[in-house]
This record gives C-alpha cells, structure tokens and sequence, in this order.
C-alpha cells in the first residue's frame, strides 16, 4: 500500500510554512533595503571624492583654485556662480546625467542627477549637500529616511569655526559631522544644537552609518 500524506498533514505543513514566511521575509525585505542605501551612501562617497582628488591632480592645491560663496546661511555666491565653478573643476569628474536650479527653504541652490539614479542637492555656498536616494526621495517630508547630510569640506572658508569642524576639516566630501563630539552617542543626539541621527532629524545619519562600518544598525532610528 502507498503511503500519502493526509490532507491535514498538508494543511499543518502549509501553515508552517506560512508562518516561516511571515516571520523570515520582512526581515529579508528590510536587510535588502538597508543594503541598498548603504551601497549608494557608499558609491557617492567614492566617486565623490575621487572627482576632487581628479580635480587635485588637475588643478594642483585646492587652495589654488578654492572659491569661498560665504557660510550656508549666508551664501555670496548666485547659482549659476556656483553651479558652473562645481561643473568646472569637480562636476566634470562625474557621470551628471542632468543639473537643475532650485529653491530651497534656506535659499537657492542646484540638484545634480547622477546616472545611477540618486540625486546630489547642494547651495550656493556650496559647503553643505543632501543625498537623495532617488527622485522619489527629493523633497520627502522624512529626511531621516530619505535624505542624508554630507559637507564637501574643502570649501570650507576660514569663517567657519575650525573647532566645531575639527571632524570636518579634510579636504574631501564627508558626511556632516559639524559640532559632532566624536561619540556615537553624540551622532543619535546632539543636546547643545539639537542635530543628530533621529525620527525627526537627519544631520549626522550619513555620520553614524559611516561610523558603524558602513552599516545600517539594529538600533538606527528609522
């Protein structure tokens, strides 16, 4: 006599698998997407930084051909100033399928298209950007899970507290760390400024993923 397995046994293999799934596919579904950011966080920094030490290798030392538009919340630069010195010497460097003037809460400034998707938005000053994950993610009302903060820190100009940036101070594109105190506590919350990597603020999540080893932790704030 063959041997089959009974209806009921089916239904209780089934459910067991069901539940397997339920519990496992989220979590895999989440593991995806965090990989996903990380990648790109990680891609953008490289290529990034690679176009300024192209531009370096160009151009000599930066000081050499350095623009200072003034502070973020006072940039002396127009647009189109800073758009075409970025596009000159570092833009250049990079695969920018298209570039876009815009206004932003704090002032104007320009959106750079990269040709994998994601999207670089910078002001006139030119010291700090937001990545966006793609064109969905500009203008989401939830930075912390769409955008993050970085400072092309050779622009720097000698106005900027220099202990503020000692984090910062690199010739290169890092994320934002100003007024950051080195700790990992101090990434998730900032007390005397109120920055940090939270539910409703995203200065230094760039920071903190970076700190983690270019990981996105179990108990980062989304």
């Amino acid at each position: 006599m063959k041997k089959a397995f009974t209806l009921a046994e089916v239904l209780i293999t089934l459910a067991i698998i069901g539940i397997v799934a339920a519990i496992t596919i989220p979590t895999l579904i989440q593991n995806y997407k965090k990989r996903v950011v990380v990648t790109k966080l990680q891609r953008t920094y490289s290529v990034m930084n690679n176009a300024i030490s192209m531009a370096v290798a160009e151009n000599g030392d930066f000081s050499s051909w350095a623009v200072d538009c003034g502070i973020s919340g006072a940039p002396t630069c127009s647009t189109d100033e800073a758009l075409d010195w970025f596009m000159k010497y570092i833009g250049k460097h990079l695969q920018i399928v298209k570039t876009e003037k815009v206004s932003f809460d704090v002032g104007e400034g320009f959106l750079l298209y990269l040709n994998d998707g994601t999207i670089l938005a910078a002001n006139s000053a030119l010291i700090d950007w937001n990545f966006y994950l793609d064109k969905n993610a500009y203008g989401n009302p939830i930075p912390t899970r769409n955008s993050f903060q970085f400072r092309l820190n050779p622009i720097l100009t000698t106005g900027q507290d220099v202990e503020k940036n000692k984090y910062s101070l690199k010739s290169a594109f890092e994320p934002y760390a100003w007024n950051w105190d080195g700790t990992r506590a101090g990434l998730l919350h900032d007390a005397s400024y109120g920055y940090g990597c939270g539910e409703s603020v995203s200065a230094y999540c760039a920071k903190l993923i970076q700190y983690d080893g270019w990981q996105i932790k179990e108990d980062y704030p989304w």
